[in-house]
């Protein structure tokens, strides 16, 4: 077996941030031009670096290579960076991400760098088994991933991959999920948000309709998020980082609560009862039709006569601190000695 490369995985969701949301709120657009940019950017701190390859997802609007042919001047001059899109058919779908993410892994990539919102994350997590994502957020409720300069997290991925197994360990933290078991077999997840929605077909898949919400169940209840987290968010505080999670039932019985559901988008709801959830605790439901919305997006038809519960659990993958690799970097003078 030859000597492991140092490698980055680049999945650039072109449709993220162009759902329904677009039209019934304000969220932020991010057009495929501006991801252009974005990984261009992880490029150019990549090959500062001296990484030894980047892995691209595919895509109808051809990101990764745009990003790579838009480089000019010195900076094409000085470009030494491998860069593989990988070849693989594409959907056009959400399956693609997926696909792309299980390549990477299978190719040892040492973290896989994710542009989406809180679905194309999901879809990511989903396909991993021990990789790590580091997420920069273009879709619509994000709540996953961050915010950042994407100069910087390149940067990050790029000293990660030369860190040792016990700096590694640091600078990760685990991924909270929500299990959705039918008949005591897991048949999906959720990152930050599983809805119970009362009707029996899907329709658009953005959840929107508050007046149709059961029962919420968050990985994380915080003031400053928006979306579903936004409900649980006035209620407890659950960081991403704590073992906790939060279930509630809308009802007329309980308070009312204002939250920002969507980019300008904030709506009373009424709460029947609510309470933390441990690791490992099941949430069972009641036997009856309806429609379970995932992060966002209405994913699973539920029949009458299914036994459906819900699990918080954790993903085998984790999720990089960006903060966390810079701070340790400068900690050993990293940057200084690669004279970067």
């Amino acid at each position: 077996m030859g000597e492991k490369i140092n490698s980055v995985g680049i999945i650039a969701n072109p449709a993220s941030g162009r759902d329904i949301r677009r039209l019934v709120a304000h969220g932020s657009v991010f057009d495929n031009s501006e991801k252009v940019n974005i990984v261009r950017r992880i490029l150019l701190a990549l090959n500062n670096l001296e990484l030894d390859k980047v892995y691209i997802m595919p895509d109808s609007f051809g990101i990764g290579k745009e990003a790579v042919d838009g480089l000019w001047g010195d900076e094409k001059e000085n470009f030494k960076l491998e860069v593989d899109i990988l070849k693989m058919q594409l959907t056009n779908t959400s399956e693609d991400s997926f696909t792309a993410a299980a390549l990477m892994e299978e190719n040892n990539v040492d973290v896989i760098i994710v542009l989406g919102g809180d679905g194309t994350n999901r879809v990511v997590v989903k396909a991993l088994k021990n990789t790590p994502i580091l997420s920069l957020s273009t879709g619509t409720n994000n709540v996953f991933p961050i915010m950042a300069e994407s100069t910087m997290l390149g940067l990050a991925a790029g000293l990660y991959t030369k860190l040792s197994a016990e700096e590694r360990k640091k600078v990760k933290r685990p991924i909270k999920w929500i299990e959705i078991i039918k008949d005591e077999e897991l048949i999906d997840i959720a990152l930050i948000d599983a809805v119970v929605v009362n009707e029996s077909y899907i329709g658009s898949r953005a959840l929107w309709h508050t007046e149709l919400i059961e029962e919420v169940f968050v990985t994380r209840s915080t003031s400053y998020d928006i979306g579903m987290v936004s409900i649980a968010g006035r209620l407890a505080e659950v960081e991403a980082k704590d073992d906790e999670g939060v279930f509630l039932r809308v009802g007329e019985k309980g308070k009312v609560v204002k939250a920002a559901i969507a980019p300008g988008v904030i709506k009373n709801i009424p709460i029947a009862e609510w309470r933390k959830v441990k690791q490992e605790e099941f949430i069972e439901l009641s036997p009856k039709k309806r429609i379970i919305a995932l992060d966002g997006e209405r994913e699973l038809v539920i029949k009458e006569n299914e036994k459906i519960s819900m699990k918080l659990s954790t993903s085998p993958a984790d999720f990089l601190e960006y903060r966390e690799v810079l701070k340790l970097a400068d900690s050993k003078n990293m940057l200084e000695l690669m004279n970067v």
